[in-house]
């Protein structure tokens, strides 16, 4: 490929985590500094997270290369495993045979390994990549394996590596033990634009025999760091595409606008190839396009724009991404489709009369003035490839947005263009809302509680988005933050196969309530309680203020009557199904068949 034409022995900008092009960034070295000191010191937790891409995985295989003999570890790389899997995974990494298979019998196994290994003078380190991904009973169990320890030292060390999704599990207030044992915690952030310089510098002398700096120009860096935003892996994607477009032009140098170019083809922008195009029928069907849309910005601006074209967007949509329905049943809808009524302030010959000969065909222009429902959002049939075009900040800052619609939330002015998942939560609990994060195995759960959420989803690139989820029926789900455009319509199983089970139910709070309400608990957070539990048709008794035996098995009936943990405790969880039952607070729905019985 471009290897030889540049002077280089290898591909520079490959995805896999090779330690070999590891770039010590200010936060790298900080990283690896504080890795090695947490498992020298015998800290029993440890915990790194980051954005995707920007080096978990490739700073652990530096760390393990770093570590002596003396250290023993496992490495596990999936973490949806039930508690029992867990145990069964470490002990085959570590390969200790199994003397039975009970919980307790797999547990006594390892700590018989864990104190030969001690007597021996070596630790054991337990690695655990994607941790924002394990099930809260697994939690749990990683949780008392850290209790195997002699007086003074811990038998194992545990080391979980995240996405910013595991920062806001570790601090809910379910896994506040968990926290508290952490010992050490680092949070992974992007390059900085001179990092990113340096880093794609870096990634060229170690795959060449001699300099190779002068093959990016010094104005290309600004526009790689534009569109990477600092990550890693986004870096290597958009060189790597700009290295293969500069060798089939057999440019010796690669510039802004060839990263330009680079960029716009990763986004899936049609345009980015418009100057090669041999003949003039796409220039002159684009100039008739734009002189449209400049009509109709001129009289009703971009909301209006998105209004009018609802239909003509979903049929130009990227064919890779939206599916296109077969021209008959195209004629079919547009024929059955009214046009919308004219926007206040419109000409009625203005306003109706370029759509009412737009409908595919349709003439009968006595439909022009009826009234319409808004255009459903487009179906798309390729979730990974869509969401891999648009940046994980765009998508988490639209899906933000999205969210504080639901909740009738004025919008942030400025609208934040670029958002972390950190702070989106952060963002949203500026404005009263809080963020529940938990693991399903599936879409059941979020149809019961029947709440705003947002979804990580796992994008064709490999970099995991964070998407709304704004409607959901037992076919389809309404998501928001996959395309520009607006909400996009996702067959459930086309759903289900790229998300992994990571959930973030957004919520608010009405009252000032104990973050959990248990038997035994008195005040006026109980009182609440039991009249929200009456409200809800499962009355207690009197509001004594008590959480008593009988208010405890109401609870429990509520709980198994919303299909939710019948523990008997008032968790964030059970809040939110109180606050919608009792009818008497605004909580937006997600599932289009609400429960029987559900007000508000």
């Amino acid at each position: 490929m471009y290897t030889a034409f540049f002077g280089l022995r290898e591909k520079p900008f490959a995805l896999s985590p090779d330690p070999r092009f590891l770039y010590l960034s200010e936060a790298h070295r900080e990283a690896l500094a504080h890795l090695l000191y947490g498992i020298e010191q015998g800290e029993g937790f440890i915990a790194v997270t980051g954005e995707v891409g920007t080096g978990k995985t490739t700073l652990c295989r530096t760390l393990l290369r770093r570590l002596g003999g003396e250290v023993e570890v496992a490495f596990l790389f999936n973490p949806k495993l039930s508690a029992r899997e867990l145990l069964e995974s470490i002990l085959v990494e570590l390969g200790v045979e199994k003397d039975g298979q009970s919980a307790r019998e797999l547990v006594d196994a390892l700590n018989h390994f864990l104190l030969e290994k001690h007597a021996a003078g070596k630790r054991v380190l337990l690695i655990i990549d994607e941790a924002q991904g394990l099930l809260p009973e697994t939690l749990e169990q990683i949780r008392l394996l850290s209790n195997l320890e002699t007086e003074s030292t811990k038998l194992i060390q545990i080391l979980l590596l995240g996405q910013p999704e595991l920062d806001a599990m570790l601090e809910s207030p379910e896994l506040r033990q968990l926290r508290q044992r952490i010992g050490v915690r680092w949070r992974l952030a992007p390059l900085s634009r001179d990092e990113t310089s340096n880093y794609v510098r870096h990634r060229l002398r170690v795959s060449a025999d001699a300099a190779r700096d002068h093959i990016f120009a010094d104005a290309a860096f600004g526009e790689v760091f534009r569109f990477s935003g600092g990550i890693p892996r986004l870096v290597n994607l958009v060189c790597d595409r700009a290295l293969l477009a500069a060798y089939g032009e057999s440019a010796p140098q690669i510039g802004a606008g060839a990263v330009r170019h680079a960029a716009a083809e990763l986004r899936g922008e049609r345009g980015a190839s418009a100057d090669r195009a041999p003949s003039a029928w796409p220039a002159l069907a684009a100039m008739t396009l734009a002189a449209a849309l400049a009509l109709l910005f001129a009289f009703g601006g971009p909301r209006v724009v998105a209004q009018r074209l609802g239909l003509a967007a979903r049929v130009a949509a990227p064919a890779a991404v939206t599916e296109i329905t077969p021209a008959a049943e195209r004629v079919a809808e547009a024929q059955a489709t009214p046009v919308p009524e004219p926007i206040s302030g419109w000409p009625p010959d203005v306003a109706a009369a370029p759509f009412a000969n737009a409908q595919l065909g349709a003439t009968d222009t006595t439909a022009a003035s009826a009234p319409a429902e808004p255009p459903s959002p487009p179906r798309v049939g390729d979730l990974a490839r869509a969401l891999a075009l648009r940046s994980p900040g765009a998508t988490a800052a639209a899906a933000y947005a999205a969210i504080l619609r639901e909740w009738s939330v004025p919008a942030d002015d400025p609208a934040p263009d670029l958002l972390s998942f950190p702070e989106v939560i952060g963002a949203l609990d500026a404005h009263g809302l809080a963020v529940f994060s938990f693991s399903a195995d599936d879409l059941d759960v979020l149809r019961v509680i029947d709440h705003p959420v947002l979804l990580g989803i796992d994008a064709a690139d490999g970099v995991r988005r964070v998407v709304a989820l704004r409607q959901l029926s037992d076919g389809e789900a309404e998501l928001e933050g996959v395309v520009e455009s607006g909400p996009v319509r996702v067959p459930v199983d086309e759903l289900l196969k790229y998300w992994l089970g990571d959930a973030h139910l957004v919520w608010r709070d009405f009252e000032p309530l104990p973050d959990v309400i248990r038997p035994g608990d008195a005040g006026d957070g109980v009182a609440w309680l039991q009249r929200a539990l009456t409200d809800a048709g499962f009355s207690p008794g009197s509001a004594s203020g008590r959480f008593d035996a009988a208010t405890e098995e109401a609870v429990r009936a509520f709980q198994e009557d919303r299909r939710l943990e019948p523990d008997g405790a008032v968790g964030p969880l059970t809040k939110m199904a109180l606050y919608r039952a009792t009818g008497r607070y605004a909580v937006p729905h997600v599932a289009l068949a609400a429960r029987a019985g559900d007000a508000g």
